[in-house]
C-alpha cells in the first residue's frame, strides 16, 4: 500500500510539472469597468484574464488591493503579477507583459448637439475644456493647461465633468471611452446619456491603448505567460472580447 501511495504521489509530481502551473494569484484594484469587485466577474478585464486562463486549465484567484500596493506584492513575489496596465518601459525590469488583453483609448466626451471636431490640440483654443483633478492625459494637454491661450478647468471627479456638460458649462472632456460610458450608466438617466456622445480621435498614443497583464519576472512565470497567450489567443480566434464587452453594457444598462 505504501508502495501504491509513492508510485501514485510521484506519478502526480510529474503530471503536474509537466503540464505547468495549476492556479495564479493576482493582484486586482478598483478601475470600473475593467477591474471592481463589486462588479460581475470582477469587471471587463478581469474577466478576460480569467477566460483566458481557464482555456489552459488555470484558476485564477484575485486579490483586491490597492494598486500601488499590489504592484509591490507583485515584485516581492507575494503575487504572481498584476492587471492591468498600459506599457510602460520601467515596467519591463520586473515584470513580463502578456499580448495585448484590451485596447483603452482616451477621447473627448461632448453633447450631441455641439458641432464637435478637432485634428490638433490647437483646434481647441475656442473651447470650454474640462478634466478631472489628479488625472494625467497627455503632453498636450498638459502644456495646453499651462498656457493662457487655452481655457481648461478641472473637476473633482468625471461624474461632476458630465453634469457640467449637460449644464453647458464646459463644451468638452477627455476620458477613456468605457469608462465615460460606465459612469453615465451609473449616474445618469436615460435621457441624460441620449444627449452625450465622443469624439472617435484619441488622445492617447498609440503605444500607449494597449492593456496587458503582467507577471513577475521569474523564471516560473515564462512558462505561465505563454499559457496565458495562449487562452488569450484563442479567446479572441472565437471574438469573445467584444462579446463580453457588450454582454458587460447591457447588463449594467438595464439597472
Amino acid at each position: 500500500m505504501k508502495l501504491f501511495i509513492a508510485v501514485f504521489t510521484s506519478l502526480f509530481l510529474v503530471c503536474s510539472t509537466a503540464n505547468g502551473q495549476d492556479n495564479v494569484v493576482l493582484a486586482n484594484g478598483e478601475w470600473p469597468p475593467y477591474h471592481s469587485k463589486k462588479l460581475p466577474y470582477y469587471g471587463i478585464a478581469s474577466r478576460i484574464i480569467t477566460e483566458a486562463f481557464g482555456m489552459e486549465g488555470i484558476v485564477v484567484e484575485y486579490q483586491f488591493l490597492p494598486w500601488k500596493r499590489g504592484m509591490l506584492m507583485a515584485i516581492d513575489g507575494e503575487l504572481d503579477g498584476t492587471a492591468v496596465w498600459r506599457h510602460k518601459a520601467s515596467f519591463e525590469e520586473d515584470f513580463f507583459y502578456s499580448e495585448s488583453i484590451l485596447e483603452s483609448q482616451t477621447v473627448f466626451f461632448h453633447i450631441k448637439s455641439f458641432d464637435f471636431d478637432w485634428i490638433r490640440f490647437d483646434d481647441l483654443k475656442p473651447l470650454k475644456i474640462g478634466g478631472t483633478i489628479g488625472y494625467g492625459y497627455n503632453d498636450d494637454y498638459s502644456l495646453a493647461e499651462k498656457s493662457s491661450e487655452f481655457s481648461i478647468n478641472r473637476a473633482k471627479s468625471d461624474d461632476v465633468n458630465f453634469r457640467m456638460l449637460l449644464a453647458g458649462h464646459i463644451d468638452i472632456f477627455p476620458i477613456t471611452t468605457e469608462v465615460g460610458y460606465f459612469i453615465l450608466q451609473q449616474h445618469f438617466d436615460q435621457q441624460e446619456r441620449r444627449l452625450i456622445t465622443h469624439h472617435p480621435r484619441s488622445l492617447t498614443p498609440v503605444h500607449e491603448r494597449s492593456l496587458h497583464l503582467l507577471l513577475t519576472k521569474i523564471e516560473s512565470n515564462i512558462q505561465l505567460m505563454k499559457r496565458f497567450n495562449l487562452g488569450l489567443a484563442k479567446l479572441k480566434k472565437k471574438k469573445k472580447i467584444q462579446e463580453y464587452i457588450d454582454e458587460f453594457f447591457a447588463r449594467t444598462d438595464q439597472k
